[in-house]
């Protein structure tokens, strides 16, 4: 679907068995890459190092080096020199210098990696560029996700066509504020290295940076975004409809990583309107999509709005005003301006939580500042699965 991208996969054959765990992706040389990363300070072994090899803009091909089973995060000077010894194998295998070597690493904290078998899956993958599959790709980088994540988006402009393609993984540990899980976008568009950062931090902040299973933040939290400069489309005509195609993709990743959220049932699309900056409207969705209660509430289908509001009222928000708080559940008014509506009925409101995306509106002022964050219900699955994931 994208020209000049490879793609090689295999198996450690050890935390999965014989699926699929290990990937390299090589790139094109006219390729612009942009990365963003976790902003929990306690950074894995691999973010340290893609961090201080994409200082500088890379020219010449470049690669990306991916396995999933094991963070390598909490594992000290050891987990930085496993690292560097992979990619230089990799490095001398492919003939791609070692800073053009992007390495990611995703799976259990404080463990060191199984360097024989990395070594020999990544030697096989060298083998398998250029012959597997976005879907082998996206299968790949699971961990405790149920089912891979993939986005395809041909687009056409006039008689010329572009492509955008996405996958991502994640079910737990999701609140980045930087990127979220291991998330890696693609476009044959020819888009400008510092235009391509830019856009990539715009869309993260309203896609990735608005998601929220548990709140919690991964050590190895990474997006990508590359553009191949294959494509004939101008860019520069098209940037509007280019960003909004791109954007349309990490919303869909984003709405993904969520539904497949460790025991997830729902999806709650949370809007919080009218505030003096977006900032406090996000802040206040935020405090919603992750009060426990709330979550709760949604996994057993109760519409108990009460503690919507009182989750909003808890987000230290200076300007939050109940006399000037309206809510919505779906499409139905529940308060309007701090009071009851007289058209709201309980019915409703259960109408709405019974299914599978249950959106929620708070209108706190005049503003046309908004924000909407998704979040997941907390469920009894999420509980077992993350009493026993070492297990």
């Amino acid at each position: 679907m994208i020209k000049e991208i490879n793609i090689g996969c295999a198996s450690t054959n050890t935390s999965y068995g014989r699926r699929l765990d290990t990937t390299l992706v090589e790139l094109n040389s006219k390729a612009n890459v942009s990365a963003l990363f976790t902003s929990n300070k306690f950074k894995s072994a691999p973010v340290q190092i893609c961090l201080n090899h994409i200082k500088t803009k890379k020219k010449g091909r470049k690669i990306l080096a991916i396995n999933a089973g094991n963070a390598n995060a909490a594992t000290g000077k050891r987990g930085v020199s496993d690292t560097k010894k992979l990619a230089k194998e990799i490095s001398n295998l492919s003939g791609v210098p070692i800073d053009h070597i992007l390495p990611f690493s995703t799976g259990v904290v404080g463990q060191l990696l199984n360097m024989k078998s990395l070594s020999l899956a990544f030697n096989e993958c060298f083998k398998n560029l250029n012959k597997n599959s976005w879907n082998d790709f996206a299968t790949s980088i699971m961990t405790t996700d149920t089912k891979s994540k993939i986005i395809k988006l041909p687009v056409k402009i006039g008689s010329k066509k572009y492509h955008i393609v996405g996958v991502a993984k994640g079910a737990g540990m999701i609140e980045p504020n930087m990127a979220t899980t291991l998330s890696y976008v693609f476009t044959d568009l020819k888009i400008p290295d510092s235009f391509l950062k830019k856009m990539h931090k715009r869309i993260c902040d309203k896609t990735f940076n608005a998601v929220s299973i548990d709140g919690d933040q991964s050590p190895s939290d990474s997006s990508v975004l590359v553009a191949t400069g294959t494509s004939e489309i101008d860019v520069k005509k098209n940037i509007t409809k280019i960003e909004k195609d791109i954007f349309s993709v990490f919303q869909k990743l984003s709405e993904k990583l969520v539904l497949d959220g460790e025991g997830s049932t729902k999806l709650l699309n949370i809007t919080v309107k009218g505030l003096s900056s977006e900032l406090s409207c996000k802040k206040i969705a935020m405090k919603i999509a992750n009060s426990p209660l709330v979550k709760t509430a949604a996994f057993g289908e109760d519409p108990n709005w009460g503690r919507i509001v009182v989750a909003a009222g808890n987000a230290d928000v200076q300007e939050f005003d109940i006399e000037k708080l309206s809510l919505k559940i779906g499409k139905y008014p529940v308060l309007v301006k701090g009071n009851l509506s007289k058209k709201y009925k309980e019915n409703q409101g259960q109408k709405e939580f019974k299914k599978r995306k249950i959106n929620i509106e708070l209108s706190i002022g005049k503003s046309k500042n908004s924000f909407t964050v998704i979040g997941s219900d907390l469920t009894k699955e999420y509980i077992s699965i993350n009493s026993d994931y070492r297990s």
